[in-house]
């Protein structure tokens, strides 16, 4: 089978068990596919669609990055795919996955199925041009949420938290949703810092991002601080993707002799290329200055003071948005305690009040994070 575009899966073992009739290595290959990645019983027709979904190609690349598909390149995909629909897509193996939960977006599940069942070569090839154009190609197209250490790994089992499980933090909510929508939008929006006392919702207020906007095409990346260096590079490669990211850098803090916040400040502003309209980077601390500063960093003259003070300002005022996170009062700390008891069923009553205002005098002080503790504890028992 010569293909000229999709020639990237011909060197596929499975496809070549396909074209070689070597059944064994097929079998191998597909019960492997199926119960780490099958959603049909169409095992053979769903294995090439995956591979056909996955494949990086010009044809791919110009889709995902919105770009126009000219007559002359069409024709020679249909081509291939005309060639790969008649050899492959004939091949009828029948395997009912186990059904165990493979954690892959309902989106991308709902376009494997749509091309599986492709009717014809051009059904087929348009199918695949529309899962480039929405959804990108690769691990990227597969996942709402990644991790990054030298690479991306998808993340299948997401927090599903939302913004109705965070209590007492209306406006901190309301300006990160706004941001976040007019860079889903296409219009201006800034990176944000989110600091302030711990167990306060930063963290959790970015993963209920992710919860509300998945279907609008939001991805968060989380990423090491010792991996900030690769944000530039990575940044390339999300550019040609069709949905936005969020490189989320959680519980970020430098010490005065670390490198990385250097990388990061070149990451954010400072560089020649403009970083891509569709990532931005979102990042939670304690410490409003990113850098820890100590009293022996401002011996010296005037002149060193303003300088190191400068060098230790100018990382956080590259937020464009900075929120703020308080440890709340002890009403508002009844207060969540009280709403998130109602989720379950349970009123507030003098004796409850009095078991949580001990639980956070016993555990770690007041914060959302100790409230949610205390509601664990009380309903399990």
């Amino acid at each position: 089978m010569d293909l000229l575009i999709f020639n990237g899966i011909v060197n596929d073992p499975c496809i070549k068990g396909v074209l070689e009739k070597d059944n064994i290595t097929v079998l191998r290959n597909i019960i492997e596919f199926s119960e780490t990645e099958g959603v049909t019983d169409g095992a053979v027709r769903e294995y090439v669609a995956t591979r056909l979904a996955s494949d990086d190609n010009i044809l791919s690349r110009l889709a995902q990055a919105n770009k126009r598909i000219g007559e002359d390149l069409y024709k020679l995909a249909l081509m291939d795919i005309e060639q790969v629909y008649k050899k492959l897509f004939s091949i009828q193996i029948k395997y009912v996955p186990s059904g165990n939960p493979i954690g892959f977006y309902g989106g991308y599940v709902n376009s494997i199925r749509n091309i599986t069942d492709s009717h014809s070569a051009k059904e087929l090839l348009d199918a695949l041009i529309t899962h480039y154009r929405t959804l990108g190609s690769g691990i990227l197209s597969k996942y709402v949420a990644f991790k990054y250490d030298g690479a991306l790994i998808g993340v299948g089992n997401t927090d599903k938290i939302t913004f109705n499980d965070l209590v007492g933090i209306e406006h901190q909510k309301q300006i990160l949703i706004d941001n976040t929508k007019s860079f889903l939008d296409g219009k201006a929006a800034n990176n944000v810092l989110l600091f302030g006392d711990r167990g306060t919702g930063k963290s959790s207020s970015v993963k209920a991002l992710l919860n509300m906007f998945c279907d609008d095409g939001l991805r968060v990346i989380e990423m090491p601080k010792h991996c900030i260096k690769d944000i530039p590079n990575l940044s390339k490669t999300l550019a040609e993707s069709p949905n936005k990211y969020i490189i989320f850098l959680d519980d970020l803090t430098f010490e005065s002799h670390e490198t990385e916040y250097r990388a990061l400040k070149v990451a954010m502003e400072g560089q020649l290329q403009a970083n891509p309209d569709n990532v931005l980077i979102y990042a939670t601390s304690n410490r409003r200055h990113l850098i820890r500063e100590n009293w022996s960093d401002r011996e010296g003259g005037e002149i060193h003071v303003n300088d190191q003070m400068q060098e230790t300002l100018s990382l956080s005022e590259r937020f464009g948005v900075s929120l703020v996170f308080s440890a709340p009062t002890q009403k508002e700390y009844l207060n969540i305690v009280s709403e998130m008891l109602k989720k379950h069923g349970i009123e507030m009553n003098g004796d409850i009040e009095k078991k949580a205002v001990v639980w956070q005098m016993n555990y770690g002080g007041r914060s959302a994070r100790c409230a949610k503790q205390f509601v664990t504890s009380y309903i399990s028992k």
